[in-house]
């Protein structure tokens, strides 16, 4: 069967499960075992926490993958990475800043993995007296092993040399051995009302490369890469970055010195959150469009193949960040309901 015949019945699974679900009492996490989801299916619910499971990546052999899952169970409350099977079941470890609740709220985030080497975004805030942004944030390197055995590659907030300030960054992706991209973010806390929570608005600002093979990084801005607001990267043979800009409906992709358009979602929505595998794009377009913000959850999922477009999912979720799988066989993405906590589905494509 091809992509884009399954597609079809990925499609056509997706009317259907719309048409006939009914909202029951959510399953606990031990409700499923080791192996598989708790409902398999050519689209499956991988989690069922009530807090929030986000940004999955894959482990570089397929056989598991890797997302950032909220503590419940600790006071702290911490966003530890939780290692999973490819196929869904149990989280067979988690990997946290410390073992048990302290004084801080840690944030594992932004994995990328490439050979035994996992870089990563941590970050960590007082827990009782929280400022409005992280007290100290860095990207780092380390064994997918140990993540906490980790080098700092750059501490965050930090000014480059042709004058760019990034207050925080995204969309973390290997090109190679020693070598990362990365979107450079500018913060801001705006609150709605004199007396209102502050929100956190987060907007891309550029694409940066990142030499790490020395004791220090060596930073450069990627041209044409201004305002991106998502990024992956295909390393087979010729590097290709693809990316999207803030508030466009183009997928770019930049292979050595040149930049074209990959397609076009036009009358569909501006496009955010995408990845790239052998030729197929997934891609979030839609949703809360704008700048990133703390209530942003995201839009509809579509999958493009041979310049064509078609929608997958349940249409009443709000998608964010899929990650194909090395062999472009499955998708996890992360999704949002009507409850305050985003989960984790398995498409399995072919």
């Amino acid at each position: 069967m091809t992509l884009r015949s399954h597609l079809r019945n990925v499609v056509g699974l997706t009317i259907a499960l719309t048409a006939g679900c009914e909202h029951s009492e959510p399953f606990r996490s031990e409700d499923y075992g080791a192996d598989g989801p708790l409902t398999p299916g050519p689209i499956a619910q991988l989690t069922f926490s009530p807090g929030q499971d986000l940004t999955p990546a894959w482990l570089p052999d397929g056989a598991a993958f890797v997302f950032t899952a909220e503590r419940l169970d600790r006071a702290d409350r911490d966003r530890c990475f939780a290692f999973m099977p490819a196929a869904g079941g149990s989280i067979s470890r988690y990997a946290c800043r410390t073992t048990a609740a302290d004084d801080t709220i840690n944030v594992f985030e932004e994995a990328t993995m490439l050979g035994d080497s996992i870089a990563y975004v941590r970050a960590g805030t007082e827990r009782f007296l929280p400022g409005l942004g992280p007290d100290r944030q860095d990207l780092v390197v380390a064994p997918t092993a140990d993540p906490n055995a980790a080098r700092v590659v750059q501490r965050i907030p930090f000014t480059t040399a042709w004058g760019a300030t990034y207050d925080m960054i995204s969309h973390v992706a290997w090109l190679g051995p020693g070598r990362l991209a990365f979107i450079g973010e500018r913060v801001t806390y705006p609150r709605a009302c004199g007396g209102c929570v502050a929100d956190t608005v987060r907007v891309g600002l550029g694409v940066v490369i990142a030499d790490i093979t020395g004791p220090a990084p060596v930073l450069t801005r990627m041209p044409d890469g201004d305002s991106a607001s998502s990024l992956a990267v295909n390393a087979g043979g010729i590097i290709v970055i693809y990316f999207t800009r803030n508030g466009d409906t183009r997928v770019f992709r930049r292979a050595g010195s040149q930049t074209d358009t990959l397609f076009d979602f036009g009358a569909a929505g501006v496009v955010r959150d995408i990845a790239v595998n052998s030729g197929t794009c997934a891609a979030v377009v839609g949703g809360a469009v704008g700048s990133a913000t703390s209530s942003d959850r995201g839009g509809a999922l579509f999958l493009v193949e041979g310049g064509v477009a078609a929608q997958v999912g349940d249409p009443t979720l709000l998608y964010r960040r899929p990650a194909f799988s090395p062999d472009g066989n499955r998708l996890i993405v992360s999704a949002w309901n009507s409850a305050p906590s985003a989960d984790l589905w398995l498409f399995q494509l072919r």
